[in-house]
């Protein structure tokens, strides 16, 4: 479980315990380029990364560039798979698309932004956890199963680090782990629950505590201090 009422005195949405228990298992279920061990191996790196001595160096030097060495890694994954978590956990707002290319050209596309989708979930859900004081949950069991690396068809290059899908109708947010689709409904999944809520987003119809400003004012001043691209 990845939180629960009974674990503080806060009056937690039902909404987001539901949602965060359910992403929280199927973050460890078989995905479609890596197994399910693998993706809780990566879930793990994440939360090494925070520990990580590399990482820390890098966080304090101009360029990360400038720093050399080895992560202190807790699984089995490539070290290009633990360098994208560690980068992706600790220092997103460097990362450039030549960096991004050395691991996508031993990686693969797919590979790469699977991974990528299972940390930004995991992200989210964990700094939920550690904003309101609650206890981080234990990792999810891996799922069984074998990646069947299937391809969408309707993918390619839009100009973007990897190839996306081609449907502009989306936005690009949306578009951007629309090359492994099961897992990117994850983020979107994510993303109603804490921001959408439904359709209302989209209606630009609005019931909530907040007042629609308030929540774009919000949102855009979290995205600015996590130096989002956006």
């Amino acid at each position: 479980m990845a939180v629960t009422n009974h674990d503080s005195e806060l009056d937690i949405d039902p909404m987001f315990i539901s949602t965060h228990n359910d992403l929280w298992l199927r973050l460890g279920s078989c995905g479609t380029w890596w197994t399910g061990p693998q993706r809780v191996a990566a879930m793990s790196e994440v939360r090494a990364a925070f520990e990580c001595d590399l990482c820390s160096e890098r966080s304090e030097a101009l360029s990360p560039l400038m720093i050399e060495g080895v992560h202190d890694s807790v699984s089995e994954l490539p070290p290009e798979a633990v360098d994208l978590v560690h980068r992706l956990t600790t220092d997103p707002g460097r990362l450039t698309q030549p960096w991004a290319n050395t691991i996508i050209d031993v990686l693969g596309e797919e590979r790469y932004v699977e991974i990528v989708t299972v940390v930004c979930v995991q992200y989210v859900i964990e700094s939920f956890a550690r904003n309101l004081g609650l206890p981080l949950p234990d990792l999810p069991e891996a799922g069984d199963g074998i990646p069947n690396h299937v391809r969408p068809t309707d993918v390619g290059d839009v100009g973007a680090w990897v190839s996306q899908t081609v449907d502009k109708k989306l936005a690009n947010v949306s578009r951007a782990a629309s090359l492994v689709p099961d897992t990117e409904v994850l983020w979107r999944d994510l993303v109603q629950c804490h921001y959408s809520r439904g359709p209302q987003f989209a209606e630009l119809v609005w019931d909530r505590a907040l007042a629609r400003p308030q929540v774009e004012l919000l949102a855009s001043t979290v995205s600015a201090l996590n130096e989002c691209f956006y």
